[in-house]
């Protein structure tokens, strides 16, 4: 899910002094100093255990998502699920944390963010739990939806912007950005292991639950908190849930349209009506956001030159990141001996796949932090974004060997970090201190949405490519998601190319 430097006014200013580690000041806006309003952490005493402690929580979410997926076979025999229900297996998770993460992140705004994600990592270990026992679809998703609670990385923002200097945020997010790049080759890997081992989906989840607990004792220990709830000590504490309400509902009902589309039919009343409520309830929630009296996401702010471009990158990654772990462990466990394409892999080997993003992630997140110094935030979105536009293309036409795939992941795994850094970067940079956490889940949400997209036009592209005698997808199925991911790049691409010309990150100069 990820480098928080920060602007002060000009070019040749300096940065204003970091205060000591006792000192406390007047809330200021992020925009204007760049630094925390109460104590700092110093980087080599606390503040990298924190970030380290932070780049575990987001590897195990990732793993927890990921680690799943090669079981959804054995678990869809047990339960006697079907193909579309399998999905939603995998959907519901992504869609609650879409759905709930801004409301769980305003009340980190207002209560304190440590609280709020003590809550939330112990409402995955349930989901976990929930879905190890499940004695059926229901009950499975269900638990599924509790996992989703995945409020934690917009909790850390909260926490970096009050506890770490400008320069020390953005070492973290290059930090917390590697660990994400290595928790989907570890949850491919687990998955793969797990299949392997002959060790059932129930396990899986079982581990799920242990790991997160691995990440709240971490928490517990190297996890601080911001000054949140001493900010609005004495002061009404509400919250309006009405538009997350409209969100999740918005939501649910556009992947039912996308994922059913080839079904009912991409032209069909039914899909078209779907679709049509699923974007009328999204419209619909940010138009109550914005004549809300107290919002869970400043509209004005979300929709400013700054923001939106950044924001919309979120689109891409969602979308093209589904995409790309489905059709990778899709043809590449395929049987190729039977079928005459694929690769034949089983889903350890599959899951192996994935290595160089792992490696491309830890050398993406450190040197475009110190590339973001040099170079407008706007020309790095902008050449990632083509460079991912490009490697699903040339995926389309060589996705037949497993050296080319190898390379193309390489590649994905250096746009993609690229493009998680650099967006999270230009936000961090803009958000008031007051609502740390609550403009973090703006971007946290719209990567979950796009993310749930992306497994409903899966989903879809299985639906309308399947051969009926073999049961297995054709090799023009995934030519075609190749090429949907390409387009799905567009958006990342627009914000490049729209992004304001004074966000820039060059004010910040590394220790």
């Amino acid at each position: 899910m990820n480098a928080h430097p920060s602007l002060t006014p000009a070019a040749d200013e300096q940065l204003p002094p970091l205060p000591s580690r006792s000192s406390l000041r007047p809330p200021a806006r992020a925009a204007d100093t760049g630094e925390p309003s109460g104590r700092t952490l110093d980087w080599r005493t606390g503040g990298l255990m924190m970030a380290v402690t932070f780049s575990l929580l987001q590897m195990l979410n990732e793993i927890g998502t990921l680690m799943a997926i090669p079981l959804y076979g054995s678990m869809s025999a047990e339960l006697g699920l079907t193909p579309n229900q399998v999905s939603w297996a995998l959907l519901a998770t992504t869609l609650c944390g879409a759905s709930t993460i801004a409301v769980l992140a305003k009340a980190g705004d207002i209560f304190g963010h440590r609280r709020l994600m003590i809550w939330c990592v112990l409402g995955i270990t349930v989901g976990y739990v929930v879905s190890a026992l499940a004695p059926s679809f229901t009950v499975l998703l269900i638990g599924r939806f509790l996992t989703g609670v995945m409020a934690g990385q917009a909790l850390c923002v909260g926490i970096m912007r009050d506890r770490l200097s400008a320069v020390d945020r953005k070492k973290a997010v290059a930090v917390i950005a590697a660990g994400q790049a290595a928790g989907v080759f570890l949850g491919f890997g687990l998955g793969g292991l797990f299949v392997v081992l002959g060790l059932t989906w129930r396990i899986t989840f079982v581990v799920g639950a242990l790991l997160t607990l691995i990440s709240l004792v971490a928490f517990l220990r190297w996890g601080d908190d911001s000054d949140a709830g001493r900010r609005h000590s004495g002061s009404a504490r509400s919250l309006d849930v009405v538009g997350v309400v409209l969100m999740g509902l918005g939501l649910t009902a556009l992947c039912v349209g996308i994922s059913q589309s080839m079904v009912w039919g991409p032209t069909s009343f039914a899909t078209v009506a779907t679709v049509g409520l699923g974007v009328a309830l999204l419209v619909g929630s940010l138009a109550w956001e914005a004549r809300s009296s107290r919002p869970l996401v400043d509209i004005s702010e979300m929709f400013s030159a700054r923001l939106l471009p950044a924001y919309a990158v979120f689109l891409t990654m969602g979308i093209t990141g589904m995409l790309m772990f489905n059709l990778v462990m899709g043809w590449a466990m395929l049987p190729a001996a039977a079928i005459g394409y694929g690769f034949g892999l089983n889903p350890l080997l599959a899951g192996f796949l994935f290595i160089p993003m792992t490696v491309a992630g830890a050398v993406a997140a450190r040197l475009v932090s110190r590339l973001l110094v040099r170079v407008p935030a706007r020309n790095v979105v902008l050449g990632s974004a083509l460079l991912l536009g490009a490697d699903f293309v040339f995926l389309r036409f060589w996705h037949d060997s497993l050296i080319t795939v190898l390379v193309a992941v390489f590649v994905y795994g250096l746009a993609y970090t690229s493009l998680l850094t650099t967006a999270v970067s230009v936000i961090a940079v803009e958000a008031h201190e007051d609502r740390a956490a609550g403009t973090a889940s703006v971007y946290v949400a719209l990567a979950l949405a796009a993310s749930s997209i992306g497994a409903a036009i899966y989903s879809a592209l299985m639906g309308w490519g399947t051969d009926p005698v073999t049961m297995l997808p054709t090799p023009e199925t995934f030519d075609v998601g190749f090429l949907v991911a390409a387009a799905a790049s567009v958006f990342a691409i627009g914000s490049g190319l729209t992004l304001s010309k004074q966000v820039r990150l060059s004010r910040i100069q590394a220790h």
